[in-house]
Order: structure tokens, then sequence, then C-alpha cells
């Protein structure tokens, strides 16, 4: 692989953190899709496996490596990773690797924000060592489809070596994570031996959006020559639950799932083979859980910052708008959530005053809710809705927006008793009715919930 000046340039604009793979759009001419299932587009079955992998793996030097870093990345690839070290020949392509050092005037520095977002994985003492970095080593690969998972593991722990050998640190160009040698080898390594990996662990998913509807999208699958993938219109209570219908299909795909001309994405989640994917799947899995359905692949509309990679919709069939199509399959695919009902009498002392402070931090919670807010920053709040005999069903609500002493939001739990709403519905509730509160920080952490855990507590004491 030939690789020259300006595409390295390209490849190490660290700070605007693109996605890298080039990949040419084939022009073969798009089925339509079939009546009734709603508007898009057929991705086409010869996109869903890309001939011709590329991929980026950046080294990262918090001080100048000693000696020449890049002889001694050749040397040890040509003495250990052979199956990395071929030509790439028309008609019998072989797995290689170009790896080149950057001059330290073409490396972006790498501030506090960008970390907050693509360095969670980090410490706090890693990440100040990895803003100090002024060299980096690339390491670019070429993959036929047919060595895609032998060479993805073999360039995992190629970089891995690198990165422990020189104490740096890796960015992955087509995730945009940076990792140090220990995350890398947790996350990535362990445990994988040959075959196709658990796609989880070598990609990722972002998820934002305004309002009620978020977006989620992966980045990484070009890795393994798939296209990303892609979920419109996903509203916040349904985030988690869509985030592990995604990877399912990525997992899938990974494993030989095909595509027919048509788009009909056949998801049977009982053949999911990695261990670690099957037992995230079975531990969404309520009774009714159906496990299969077919859903859609349709084209996805790109979006500023999507990956340059191929991007495959999942749409889902039937009527309705697209967030009680895709509770409908969610339904279907893993049965109706259960919500279980403790019951507690009017006015109670130990919750009334958890309401009080709830409320107060609220408030202090407010303009951050008004600005927007990002992911994986989120606000749920609980609050009492009339049931049909005329009680209260208290449930959790995700918030989207706050108008005055209003909080609206999508109702994060199936009701049992109150008609006229379902998980996700929209619901407005004014924060003097609000009984408790759970906030998920910028950095992950969270604050609230205590009338769970009281409520949790008195039910182990009974």
């Amino acid at each position: 692989m030939s690789l020259s000046r300006a595409s390295f340039a390209a490849r190490l604009l660290l700070g605007l953190l693109l996605s890298l793979t080039s990949v040419a759009h084939a022009a073969d001419k798009p089925t339509p899709p079939p009546a009734g299932t709603g508007a898009g587009t057929v991705f086409p079955a010869p996109l869903l496996h890309n001939a011709d992998i590329t991929y980026t793996f950046v080294l990262l030097h918090p001080t100048p490596p000693k000696g020449n870093a890049v002889a001694e990345a050749r040397k040890l690839l040509a003495s250990k990773y052979k199956e990395l070290a071929g030509a790439w020949k028309p008609g019998a392509p072989q797995p290689e690797v170009e790896l080149e050092a950057v001059p330290p005037e073409e490396l972006e520095p790498i501030d506090e924000e960008v970390l907050e977002f693509f360095g969670r994985k980090l410490n706090a003492e890693e990440r100040k060592r990895l803003k100090t970095a002024r060299h980096a080593t690339v390491l670019a690969f070429h993959v036929p489809f047919a060595r895609r998972n032998e060479a993805l593991l073999a360039a995992t722990r190629f970089a891995h070596q690198l990165a422990a050998e020189h104490a740096g640190f890796l960015w992955d160009a087509e995730t945009r994570e940076y990792y140090s040698p220990r995350g890398w080898k947790e996350q990535r390594l362990d445990g994988w031996s040959g075959g196709a990996p658990s796609l989880p662990a070598h990609i990722t998913m972002h998820v934002y959006g305004d309002g009620e509807s978020l977006r989620v999208i992966t980045l990484g699958m070009a890795k393994l020559g798939l296209p990303d993938l892609v979920v419109e219109q996903v509203q916040r209570s349904m985030g988690n639950e869509v985030g592990t219908l995604v990877n399912g299909v990525a997992q899938l795909l990974a494993e030989g799932l095909e595509l027919p001309a048509d788009g009909t994405l056949s998801v049977d989640l009982t053949r999911v083979k990695d261990p670690k994917v099957k037992r995230q799947l079975e531990g969404k899995m309520s009774e009714g859980a159906r496990r299969n359905m077919k859903l859609r692949a349709i084209e996805a509309k790109r979006d500023e910052g999507d990956p340059e990679n191929h991007l495959l919709e999942i749409a889902f069939p039937g009527s309705g708008t697209p967030h009680a199509r895709q509770l409908a399959a969610l339904d279907t695919l893993f049965g109706k959530q259960p919500d279980g009902i403790t019951p507690v009498k009017p006015g109670d002392p130990e919750l009334a005053e958890v309401a009080r402070k709830a409320r107060l931090r609220l408030t202090e919670l407010k303009p951050r809710v008004e600005k927007g807010l990002r992911h994986p920053e989120a606000l749920v709040v609980k609050a009492g809705f009339r049931t049909d005999d005329g009680s209260s069903e208290h449930m959790w609500f995700q918030v989207t927006g706050w108008e005055k002493d209003q909080l609206r939001g999508t109702l994060a739990n199936e009701p049992v008793d109150v008609s006229g709403l379902r998980r996700g519905s929209t619901v407005n509730v004014p924060l003097g009715d609000v009984d408790d509160y759970l906030y998920t920080r910028p950095d992950g952490t969270e604050e609230g919930g205590e009338s769970s855990r009281i409520l949790m507590r008195r039910y182990e004491g009974r």
C-alpha cells in the first residue's frame, strides 16, 4: 500500500477526530423499498462486505521515543507478526502494514474536552500524560475481507505490544477513542484468540439528538469490512434497549449474517455465538421474548461527523410512528419489560423528604437541561400518574425539556394501571409533582435515586 505524505497528514488531524477509512461507493442501482414499510432505499447487498479494508491506529509517545520507533516496529512486524507483513497484490491480496513517524509539527494537541468524550477509559494521570504527547507513529493496515478476523487480531496485538514497549498510548482512528496499553488489552484482547471478535469491544456508539429523539450510530465496523449501523428517531427512554439491539445486529453481521437483495434483515438473537454479547442479550430478555424478527436494512442519510464508511440504517416494519414501530420490535425481540410495583402509603415522611431534596437539586440542574444534555449526561425523574381507579402510580421518565415549571419527557416505565400511556409516551409534569431524580453526569457517574434505595431496603427487610 502506498500512502502519500498528504494522505498521512489527512489521517493525523487528531483534533478534528474524523473517521479515516476510505470507501468507494459502488454504482449499483438500489432496490426500491417494499410497499408499506415506510420511506427508505434498500441497502445494496453488494455493499455489505468491503473487499478492500483499511484502518489506522496511532501510537502516541508522551516522551520522545528512544531510537528509531518505526525501524523497531518494522523489525517486530517481520519477526513476530508475519501474517501482517505481506504485499498487496491484485487478485491475491495479503494483509500489509505501512508505518510512518509523524513530525511533531503535524501533531495536533489533545485538549481536555476531546478526552472528556473520547478518553473515558483513561484515568486522570493517564490523561495528563497523554496530553504531553508530541511524537506519534502511524500504523496503517490494509486487509482483504477474507482475512479480516485474523488480521484485526494480529493488528490489535501488534499495536498493544508497541504501546507497552514504548509506554505510549493508542488512538483508534475508526472509533476515535484513546487507550492506555492496559485498557487496550483488557478491552480488546482479553478472551479473544481467534474467529470473529466480540464486536462491542471494537466499536463504539455515538448517541445524540435534540428533544425527545436521538440518533444512534456505530463507529468502527469498517475494521471488519462492514457498514456502520444507524437507528434514527430513538426515544431517549428506549436508548439502552436500542443500543443492545444494535450490538446484537453488529455481532450477527460479524459472524456471517447475509443481506438479501430486498433488504430483509433477519435478526435471530439466538444465533449469536459470542458468549459476551449473548449474555448481554439474554440479560435483556423478559417473558414472551420471541428473540427473532425481520427488520429492514436501508441506506442511512449521512450526518456531519459520520464515519466515512457505508451506513446501514436499521428500520422497523409495521404501522404507526417510528417510536411505536421501534417499541413493537423491542417488545417482540426482548419481551415487554416488567416493572415491579411497591405499594406506598400517601404522605410517607421519609419519601417526602427525598422529594423535597430532589426538587431543590433539579432547580440547580435546570440550566443544564435548558442548554441541552449531551450523552452520556442524562436526567430521569420520578413522578406520580393518576391510575384508572383514581390512585397514583409512580413512574420514571426521561427528561427531554423544561419550560417554566413543567418538565417534559418520555416515559421510561411500562404502566400497570394507567390507560393511555405506554413506555415511550410523552409526558409533562410540574416540578412540584416530582418524587425523585437520577442524574448521570458528563463523566458517567450518577447521583440521586434515593427513593429506590429506600424501597429496596424496606422490601429486603420484610
